[in-house]
């Protein structure tokens, strides 16, 4: 779709018959079931790298889990005492 501020928006010649049988033959849910996909496979990625990170500074500080937890409580304390 072409846009110009002083004369409007059009289509070029077959443009729009093109989209409407894109969006007929079901082209349009078929780009958003893909789009859908490929969202849910990159939160995937992102959730298996953020969880890598965290266990390699876990590990690489000899701490276990129960361990960072316990120091994130402490720091909240500490923080919590400072600042109020």
């Amino acid at each position: 779709m072409d846009v110009c501020k002083g004369h409007g928006s059009w289509f070029d010649r077959d443009e729009l018959r093109r989209i409407v049988e894109f969006i007929r033959s079901g082209g349009l849910e078929a780009s958003r079931a893909r789009e859908k996909s490929e969202l849910q496979e990159e939160r995937r990625r992102l959730n298996q790298e953020r969880l890598a990170l965290q266990a390699d500074r876990s590990s690489s500080l000899g701490w276990g889990e129960d361990q960072r937890l316990s120091g994130i409580a402490s720091a909240r304390g500490l923080l919590k005492f400072l600042l109020d």
